[in-house]
């Protein structure tokens, strides 16, 4: 059977059987041919307008996105994880979860007075499914992805993340880890400042 060396922080991968292309052996490997699916569903989804107050951000579509991601190498992408992590909620609250997380994002939408910043909402989107964690793997880069998608649709530039400083060992993934850690005790500022800190800089205003 074929074990994943995963970094910090990141879902251990202990059941590959649902990995779509042969010979891959490695953490590195995977990473490689991950990263060439998700780039056609970056390309896709930060492409497509939205119909001006079409309720986009269903559950559906999280999946939807997922399955974009990760289609070409998992067997599973787009679906809800049904096994116990060391991370996330239980698999049986997922799908409610997501729900409560799209009503919140609605009501955070059509707040008019003292309304969150649109970078502090696309963060704290980022945040809840981090923490949730609804899928078998690439749940960061899904959440990362889905706040990026946010932030296009309201008309603001999105991250550069650096994607493979944030997979491997090293300060840039640790600075990443400590954010979600506070914000998981409702303290977004650090997570914020992380964001902002990918901005394209003449674009920060």
């Amino acid at each position: 059977m074929v074990h994943f060396d995963t970094p910090e922080g990141a879902t251990p991968i202990e059941d590959a059987s649902g990995l779509l292309i042969d010979g891959v052996l490695t953490y590195a490997a995977l990473n490689a041919v991950e990263t060439e699916n998700i780039v056609r569903a970056v390309n896709a989804h930060l492409r497509r307008r939205k119909r001006r107050g079409a309720v986009w951000l269903i559950e559906e579509y999280i999946r939807h996105v997922h399955r974009d991601m990760f289609d070409s190498v998992w067997e599973w992408a787009g679906r809800y994880r049904d096994a116990a992590l060391n991370i996330g909620v239980p698999a049986s609250r997922i799908r409610e979860e997501v729900a409560k997380l799209c009503q919140d994002v609605a009501f955070w939408d059509a707040q008019q007075d003292n309304p969150l910043p649109v970078l502090e909402r696309a963060v704290r989107l980022h945040h809840r499914l981090s923490w949730i964690h609804p899928f078998p793997n690439g749940n960061g880069r899904h959440a990362r992805l889905m706040s990026d998608i946010y932030l296009y649709v309201n008309g603001c530039q999105q991250p550069e993340w650096p994607s493979s400083a944030m997979s491997g060992a090293g300060g840039v993934r640790a600075g990443y880890l400590d954010a979600l850690r506070k914000a998981d005790g409702g303290d977004f500022g650090p997570l914020i400042a992380y964001t902002r800190r990918f901005l394209p800089k003449e674009k920060h205003g």
